[in-house]
């Protein structure tokens, strides 16, 4: 098959390219990704217990309040 436009990565930003394009311009996408699964870093599963766990760590998350991190970063060390 051929495809119009090819892809790399299957990330947030890969993703979203990949879809506005094939939506918004009616056009064909390979999206290569070399993981078993989409999403990037900010990918999640289930752990053996049923827990949402965040494959990759807390990737997305964005403060200027110095306590804040410093609570997660002792929560992160615990």
């Amino acid at each position: 098959m051929n495809y119009d436009y090819i892809v790399i990565g299957a990330g947030l930003s890969g993703a979203v390219i990949a879809e506005r394009i094939a939506t918004l311009m009616n056009r064909t996408v390979l999206i290569i990704e070399k993981r078993n699964h989409i999403g990037g870093n900010c990918y999640d599963e289930y752990d053996s217990h049923g827990v949402l766990i965040h494959k990759y760590g807390p990737h997305i998350f964005h403060t200027d309040m110095d306590y804040k991190k410093n609570i997660l970063s002792f929560l992160i060390s615990a």
